[in-house]
């Protein structure tokens, strides 16, 4: 009986849901009907339902096929994201070569001005730890090989300065302010000169030319080395902090390294010297005829 029931209501159900209902649209001041047509509720149901289905698939369409999503936050397209990421190098390079401008242009004035600071030159923070209190010791292996090879090469050095003709009218920079300590002598094995100057100095080079070493070694520290034309090369040894690296172009005057910022109270601690060396075409040079110091 219960099931009887149930299946007359139903039925019911299914007959309000098929019944057709006449909509018309009538006009009242002329007491004619306009339109008119059926609908039940299950054809307005399905009628909703395709209705949902084709907006929601249009707006997929949209955003999928358009520039419209690229408006929604989250929502970057891969060309836009490539576009984004190369001005954003691009930008930082800008940056970068701005930046050694400005740092150029700040030697360039402190040059002309007369006053290089140490502060204007550092700006690099050298990561190679410094073994100025800590020397490295020579292993026997390493004090043979340099022995035969300095017995070797003596004879390919003059025992005096040779005067260079295509040098002569060359206004070399002097590489530091500072008096000389220790003069060019080949009899002694000392292709350079030393100049004592005041802790945290800046270190100029003495010509145009390019760096072929920026090092640091076990018997003269951080060591710099400049190709120049005419076939000269300018070696700076005992540097403190190194500028510059092998590949960068320097012009006469320009900040290259600096010497050590010692403790004037320290007694153990020597005072802060530069090594200059001279070479052209294998051949010693005395800098003190070159250079005005």
């Amino acid at each position: 009986m219960k099931n009887k029931e149930k299946k007359e209501q139903q039925e019911k159900g299914k007959n309000r849901l098929m019944r057709k209902y006449r909509l018309t649209i009538h006009n009242e001041n002329k007491l004619d009907n306009i339109l008119g047509f059926y609908v039940s509720p299950f054809g307005v149901i399905i009628s909703l339902f395709i209705s949902l289905l084709l907006v929601v698939g249009t707006i997929y369409l949209i955003f999928a096929f358009t520039p419209v999503a690229e408006y929604l936050p989250g929502h970057v397209s891969d060309r836009t994201r490539e576009r984004l990421i190369n001005y954003a190098l691009a930008i930082d390079s800008l940056k970068n070569e701005v930046g050694k401008q400005e740092r150029y242009l700040s030697n360039i004035r402190g040059i002309l001005e007369g006053k290089i600071e140490y502060g204007d030159t550092t700006s690099i923070t050298d990561s190679v730890p410094m073994y100025h209190d800590y020397p490295v010791e020579k292993t026997e292996l390493e004090q043979q090989f340099v022995t035969n090879f300095e017995e070797h090469e003596r004879y390919n050095l003059t025992s005096q300065a040779t005067n260079v003709g295509a040098l002569q009218g060359i206004n070399f920079y002097r590489p530091t302010k500072g008096i000389i300590t220790r003069k060019f002598n080949t009899e002694e094995g000392h292709y350079g000169i030393d100049i004592a100057e005041n802790p945290g100095e800046s270190i100029m080079a003495i010509w145009d030319g390019t760096v072929i070493m920026s090092d640091y070694t076990a018997n003269d520290g951080y060591t710099l080395v400049i190709q120049h034309n005419e076939e000269l090369v300018s070696i700076y040894r005992n540097c403190y902090h190194l500028l510059k690296s092998v590949g960068d172009k320097v012009v006469a005057g320009e900040a290259i390294a600096t010497l050590d910022n010692a403790d004037k109270e320290s007694t153990n601690r020597k005072k802060p010297y530069l090594h200059l060396e001279l070479w052209h075409r294998g051949l010693p040079l005395d800098p003190n005829i070159y250079i005005a110091f």
